[in-house]
């Protein structure tokens, strides 16, 4: 792995591990400020509404500008919406402070994931690039929670800290990947410096394909962030503290770093992606089920929980990695359509759960496994559309085995 590849996997974790260090503190933060129900799924949905509206500019600009300096700007920006949720009180002045964090937080996966494209051209090694990725993005997010939970129980008296400490590594962060030199390789800015407007009218060319995918990825990030953030507050909820819960989050980052370094890599080998794909969406409502039908609910989180962990964990590459593959728009524009829906998913995904969550917290989950079994029906007939790519790459795969 060279210099370049290694520096994009370390933006990845650092990344990571500040977007989710204040995730422990928050159910208690909200609770000192007596805020909760509708807000919270308000809150929550602010980062989604960010990247449903600025995640295909904040591609297209990377791929205009020098993206390394866009990815400064990012987490500078991120920094002051993460200082400002701190400093306020107001449940209103909360939430600008929350969109002004989800404006900002949209531009990251999509420019790091468009670099990674851009730089790993060789099928299997971008799978293996993409999956390390995002393994490093969940351990830094699972170590986030450990030390969040420590700064949790350190700062309980005064949990507006966690979130100013959160801002400060950010803007030094930020600032160092502006001015930090690189060799990494920006295909698109070289290839083409359109203006905004006209990058983002390639939107119109995306095939078929892509479209049919990312619309299922709307269902996906519907349900999965609803599981991933009002597990928080449920696991708070039902009588366990921020310790227990960095713990619970701390191994399902590992999980996901040992599914995305081994697992994934060894099907998507063997296997088309769709065909992949269909497989994971055939268990993970299964095992999101029998998490919450368990008697004892840390019984269910480190059994079912964590084999649901595995099936969503592999999806994120083998989608990107599809992605890559399909050249008739940018890789800034074509990764920023898919995470603007992700965010449309996930905005209305934690609009409606907060408003589910007040009525009873487990239809939360409930209603996640149903989206998650209509992707399974969606990948099993997208089969049937590309029955023949599908046959064949498996076939190409075994004639390689037993050449």
């Amino acid at each position: 792995m060279d210099r370049s590849h290694k520096y994009l996997l370390w933006i990845t974790v650092i990344y990571g591990f500040l977007f989710f260090i204040t995730n422990p503190s928050m159910p208690a933060y909200l609770d000192s400020l007596d805020i909760g129900g509708r807000f919270i799924g308000m809150y929550l949905a602010s980062g989604g509404l960010g990247l449903l509206l600025f995640s295909t500019i904040w591609g297209s600009l990377g791929d205009i500008k020098d993206r390394k300096k866009i990815l400064g700007i990012i987490f500078i920006g991120y920094a002051v919406g993460q200082a400002l949720f701190g400093l306020f009180s107001d449940p209103y002045l909360l939430l600008v402070a929350a969109l002004i964090s989800g404006f900002f937080v949209a531009g990251v996966l999509v420019n790091l994931y468009a670099y990674i494209n851009d730089n790993v051209t060789e099928e299997q090694e971008r799978n293996k690039m993409l999956s390390y990725a995002v393994s490093l993005y969940m351990m830094g997010g699972s170590l986030a929670y450990i030390f969040g939970a420590i700064l949790t129980n350190l700062l309980r008296e005064n949990l507006s800290n966690v979130f100013f400490i959160q801002a400060g590594v950010l803007l030094i962060f930020g600032v160092y990947i502006y001015f930090a030199p690189t060799d990494l390789k920006d295909t698109d800015h070289h290839l083409s410096r359109q203006n905004l407007i006209e990058k983002i009218k390639e939107v119109g060319r995306l095939p078929w394909v892509p479209i049919y995918t990312i619309t299922l990825t709307f269902f996906i990030s519907f349900a999965h962030n609803n599981v991933r953030r009002f597990l928080d507050y449920y696991i708070i909820d039902d009588g366990y503290n921020a310790t227990v819960l960095g713990f619970i989050l701390f191994f399902v980052g590992f999980v996901s770093l040992i599914s995305n370094l081994w697992i994934a890599p060894f099907f998507l080998k063997r296997f088309h992606n769709f065909r992949f794909l269909q497989f994971q969406f055939l268990f993970a409502p299964l095992f999101l089920f029998l998490t919450f039908r368990t008697d004892n609910l840390l019984i269910g989180l480190y059994s079912f929980y964590l084999l649901y962990t595995v099936m969503l964990a592999i999806y994120e590459p083998t989608a990107i990695s599809f992605m890559s593959d399909n050249r008739a728009v940018s890789q800034g524009v074509l990764v920023g359509v898919r995470q603007s829906i992700v965010g449309l998913g996930t905005t209305l995904g934690f609009l409606a759960g907060g408003f589910i969550y007040q009525v009873e917290p487990i239809y939360v989950f409930h209603l996640s496994v149903i989206l998650l079994i209509i992707v399974f029906i969606g990948f099993t007939i997208l089969i049937e559309l590309k029955k023949v790519d599908v046959k064949s790459y498996r076939e190409n795969y075994i004639k390689g085995v037993f050449k």
